[in-house]
């Protein structure tokens, strides 16, 4: 049976859910029409919230999210492991492309291998979790670059496109597909990508790739709060 879950809930949580980046304040007017729900309900709904220390009323009778919501997200923050969630994600990659899935974050010029799977493809890589290469020329690093604020055209191609194909950037037998991930505001977490052979990303047949390490890089993203629509939308481009 599916579970409707409780109405007053939902609404109360689309309120709370009409503020985004840059929104300090809103006003009733701009919340009633944000959630289509009547001024009245919305008073009754954030007495609710404002008790529970969720919401709270500016002097200027704006409404502004209320310090509650941050200790949720310390809780949440310090109860969250991203490794649990990102080695399924990394195990499934493997399955649905057959080539070796990794995940990486920047460390200063470098990158730093933090998980991997690997495949039973005869191309094995000879890179293990940890350790550390420089950004450049692979794709994983330039997404960091990118993500990380990097100018330059291919850089804001990057991130337009929230992944990057690299055929033969580091070494030409070794070709990738890697996308971000990201946190709240696009605040850079670290890189998932899919590596293989060179021969098995040309000729167009690198988009396969892209149209599974997307949806991962999407899901992360949705884990670490961040904002998954762009990879989706990048996804309906393909």
């Amino acid at each position: 049976m599916e579970n409707k879950g409780v109405t007053a809930v939902d609404r109360a949580f689309s309120i709370i859910e009409c503020f985004g980046p840059g929104d300090s304040s809103l006003s009733l007017q701009t919340l009633a029409a944000r959630t289509g729900l009547n001024k009245a309900t919305i008073i009754r709904l954030i007495a609710s919230l404002e008790k529970a220390g969720c919401m709270v009323r500016r002097a200027h009778g704006e409404y502004a999210l209320g310090s509650a919501l941050l200790r949720f997200g310390s809780v949440y923050q310090s109860s969250f492991h991203l490794a649990d969630s990102l080695m399924p994600i990394l195990r499934d990659l493997v399955r649905q492309c057959g080539e070796t899935a990794a995940f990486f974050v920047r460390d200063g010029d470098m990158r730093i291998c933090l998980h991997r799977v690997e495949t039973a493809s005869v191309l094995r890589l000879h890179l293990r979790e940890g350790e550390a290469r420089p950004l450049l020329p692979g794709g994983t690093g330039m997404v960091l670059l990118a993500f990380s604020g990097e100018p330059g055209a291919e850089s804001a191609q990057i991130r337009d496109d929230h992944f990057v194909i690299n055929i033969g950037g580091r070494e030409a037998e070794i070709s990738s597909v890697a996308a971000p991930v990201l946190q709240p505001h696009g605040v850079l977490v670290g890189t998932v990508s899919i590596t293989g052979p060179t021969a098995k990303f040309t000729d167009g047949k690198a988009d396969a790739f892209v149209r599974h390490v997307l949806p991962a890089a999407a899901e992360l993203t949705r884990l670490c709060g961040g904002d998954p629509s762009p990879f989706h939308e990048s996804l309906s481009r393909l």
